[in-house]
Parts: C-alpha cells; structure tokens; sequence
C-alpha cells in the first residue's frame, strides 16, 4: 500500500507516514500475487503493509510499517516480517517485529522490526500478523536507495542557526507543543555541535502534523532529555515556516536546509558533529536510548 492509500485508510487514526510537503509519484506496490505472500502456513490473506519509513537507505537495520485490517489498524498482533529480493523465490531475512505503544502511538498498529537492507535495490516483504483471531499475512515492495537528500549516518550534520529562545530568527511559533512549549528550545543547532556533546535533534510540528506522529515523537525526546541532562544536547526544531498555514508544505529554512521533503525526523549526532543514526516517522523511548548510549 502507497502513503496515499495508507492515508485514506487511516483518516479515523491518522498515522504510520511521514508528512510530506509536495508528494511525488508513488512506487506502485507489485499487482497480483507475490510469492512471498505464501509464508504463514495457515494465515490468510487480508493484511495491507503500509510503509511508515519515508525512506529507507542502503544499509538500514529498522523497518518500520504499519498494519490494516478489515476493521482498520491492526494493534495487539504478534507480527513476523520476511523479506527477500526474488519474489519466486523464499525469504532470505526472517525477524520478529515489536509494536510501538508508546502514549499516543497505541493501537495504530505500528510496528518495528530489525531487517538488514544490505545493498540497494526492491525488496519483497511479507508480514504475519498473528491475533486472537486468527493469522492473517500481507505482501508489498519497498524500495532501497543508495543516496540520500538528508544527511545519512556516517556523514557531517549541516551547522547553522535554528530557532532558540533567546533568538527566535522568525519562528513562529517557536515550539507549538501544547498546553506549555517544550523545554529544547535552549540552544542552536551549530552552537550544539561546537560544544562537545553529543546531539539528539527532532524536526517535528507537534500542532500540525497531519498524521499525528510529531506530537508523540517530541513527548519521547523531551522525557529522554530529562532522564540524560547535562550529557548530551536535545534540540526541537518545528517543522513549519508559520502557524498561519503550517499544512501548506512550506517546511522551515531548517528542514530545507538538512534536505527534507517531510516530516518528523529524529538525528542523533557524536560529539564531533557525525551523523549517528536517523529516524523518519514514529519512534520508541528505548530506541532513542540505545542510539543515544551509542554516542555518549
């Protein structure tokens, strides 16, 4: 399933993709059968795999996706994924999958799991979702790209001023998180990667992502920032030029300038100033803490 279908399925719970400011053609997932589809023994078919990473890069581990019922978002499952590079032939990669559940994330039947996607290239996934009802699988492609507009891992995070409070350069709102602002609003991007710590940085407009994962995404960085402060620089950056039309698919300079098309994105930098890792779209608590631990 595209990200336009995903999102059509899940106007009732909004979720699962990246917001992306001037979407462009969609991959079309493959017609007909897919061999990888016949995994599950006694599952039957049923199950859409919506795509929850807005882009996945030659060497990524994390597959993030989203599942849909018959009834809608499929929360509660034990989900299995397989993938492989031949359709007609079976899975090379087999791993279990994790939902996140996190507050505000529950029951959007969003799910994680650790897939090496070692070259570039189509991908063939098949997902089984076993529930109390029953198995039930799915089958879709995705797509692996080389290169990446946005910094990838391994590579110098761009410096340069974002909104702080004592220098707001224009933002407006500073941080739209509500009821009260969120507290990572201190200190500037290219300040941060001057002072020797590590960075953890979230692009994301809490009050105005159409699929509701900023809100959540800025709540799991901000409880991270509490339990580690002092050790490492947490820095929010709102995603959108202005509170007037934030849905017009302006994105802030700051977006623009890391090479973004969407959002919400999550960039943990070292202490001298490299890409760690990135996250696009939803996020758990203990997966900013393990990429946090591997950069303090």
């Amino acid at each position: 399933m595209n990200r336009r279908d995903l999102l059509r399925a899940t106007l009732a719970v909004p979720l699962l993709v990246a917001c992306k400011s001037d979407e462009g053609p969609e991959s079309p997932s493959p017609s007909g059968p897919v061999a990888l589809q016949n995994v599950g023994g006694d599952a039957v078919s049923g199950l859409e795999i919506g795509d929850a990473e807005e882009e996945l890069l030659q060497g990524a581990r994390r597959y993030a996706f989203g599942l849909i019922g018959q009834d809608g978002p499929l929360a509660g499952a034990t989900a299995t994924v397989y993938v492989g590079t031949d359709p007609e032939k079976p899975p090379t990669v087999t791993a279990g999958a994790v939902e996140l559940s996190e507050p505000g994330l529950k029951d959007r039947g969003l799910y994680v799991a650790q897939v090496p996607f070692d070259t570039a290239g189509d991908y063939f996934v098949a997902v089984v979702a076993k529930t109390k009802a029953g198995a039930l699988r799915g089958g879709t492609r995705v797509t692996v790209k080389a290169t990446s507009k946005a910094p990838a891992p391994g590579s110098r995070a761009p410096s340069f001023a974002t909104p702080t409070v004592s220098a707001p350069l224009g933002a407006k709102p500073l941080c739209s998180r509500r009821p009260k602002p969120c507290t990572m609003h201190a200190v500037s991007l290219d300040a941060a990667l001057r002072n020797g710590k590590p960075t953890v940085v979230v692009f994301a407009a809490p009050a105005f992502c159409r699929t509701e994962l900023c809100g959540p995404d800025v709540e799991i960085l901000q409880g991270v920032a509490r339990r580690h402060a002092g050790k490492a620089n947490f820095i929010h950056v709102e995603a959108y030029r202005g509170a007037t039309n934030p849905t017009d698919g302006k994105l802030a300079p700051a977006l623009t300038k890391f090479g973004f098309e969407s959002e919400p994105w999550l960039y943990v930098i070292d202490r001298k100033g490299v890409v760690s890792d990135r996250i696009s779209g939803a996020f758990a608590t203990t997966e900013v803490e393990q990429r946090l631990a591997a950069v303090l």
